[in-house]
C-alpha cells in the first residue's frame, strides 16, 4: 500500500511471506583453537514480516532567499522479519564432509530463526538538498538487532549459536557540485561509522560469553573530487 502527497512525500506499508524449501544454513564446529564453518540444507523454513517506510519532504523557501531552492528530506524505514526453521523427526541432512546423511536435528533446532536474519532493521535518513543544483548534506542512522551468523552443533552438550550484534551506526555524507574550467565537478565528503561501532560475533551461554570474530572497525573519513567531461 502506498500513499503520496505534496512535495513527493510518501508513505508505504508492505507485507511478505516466504515458504522456503531446503534453505542453506551455516554451522560451525571447533577444532582446538580453530573454527570450522560448513554449509548444509535445513529441511524447510518460513519467513514473514512487514516493512513500513515514510518519506517527508519540506520545502524551505519561506525561510528566506538563500533557502529558495532547498528542502528538508526525512526518510524512515522499519522492517520486522520473523523466520522459523522446521525440523521434524526423520528429517535428514546430507553433509559429505561428515559422512553423508545424518539426522537434521544434529544441526538444526526446530523453531529457530534463519541465519543472517535480524528481527528488527531501522534506517533513518535526514538531509538537506538543493533542487536546482547538486548540493546534499545527509545524516544516516542504521540499526539491526542481533542475528545468528552460524549454527552451533546440537551435540552433547549443544554448542550455542554464533551471534552477530550489528547495533547502531551513524554516517554523514556531503555532496557538492560546481563548475571548473567548463567541466562539471563533484566534491564528496564521507564520514563513516562515526560512533566507532565494532564488529561483534560471539557465543553466549548464560553470563558466559566467548568472542569468535570480534574486532574494531574504527571510523573512516574520505574526500573525493570527480569530473564529468
Amino acid at each position: 500500500l502506498e500513499h503520496y502527497w505534496g512535495s513527493n512525500s510518501r508513505a508505504s506499508v508492505a507485507g511478505f511471506y516466504k515458504d522456503i524449501e531446503n534453505p542453506i544454513e551455516i554451522f560451525s564446529s571447533f577444532n582446538d583453537n580453530a573454527v570450522v564453518s560448513r554449509f548444509a540444507n535445513a529441511p524447510s523454513a518460513k519467513l514473514y514480516g512487514a516493512e513500513v517506510e515514510l518519506q517527508w519532504n519540506k520545502d524551505l523557501y519561506d525561510l528566506g532567499e538563500w533557502w529558495d531552492s532547498k528542502r528538508f528530506v526525512a526518510i524512515a524505514n522499519y522492517t520486522y522479519t520473523k523466520s522459523d526453521i522446521s525440523v521434524q523427526d526423520g528429517d535428514l541432512v546430507n553433509i559429505p564432509e561428515l559422512g553423508g546423511l545424518q539426522p537434521a536435528s544434529n544441526f538444526f533446532e526446530d523453531g529457530t530463526a534463519l541465519t543472517g536474519q535480524s528481527d528488527h532493521i531501522v534506517n533513518l535518513q535526514l538531509g538537506l538538498e538543493d533542487e536546482d543544483r547538486l548540493s546534499q548534506q545527509t545524516i544516516l542512522l542504521s540499526y539491526a538487532s542481533d542475528r545468528v551468523v552460524s549454527r552451533g552443533l546440537n551435540g552433547t552438550p549443544p554448542q550455542p549459536d554464533v551471534i552477530e550484534s550489528p547495533g547502531l551506526r551513524l554516517d554523514f555524507v556531503w555532496r557538492e557540485g560546481f563548475d571548473l574550467f567548463g567541466a562539471e565537478m563533484e566534491a564528496k565528503f564521507e564520514a563513516r561509522n562515526i560512533f566507532g561501532r565494532g564488529h561483534e560475533e560471539f557465543q553466549q551461554s548464560g553470563d558466559n560469553r566467548i568472542d569468535i570474530n570480534t574486532y574494531d572497525l574504527g571510523q573512516s573519513f574520505a574526500l573525493s573530487i570527480s569530473a564529468k567531461i
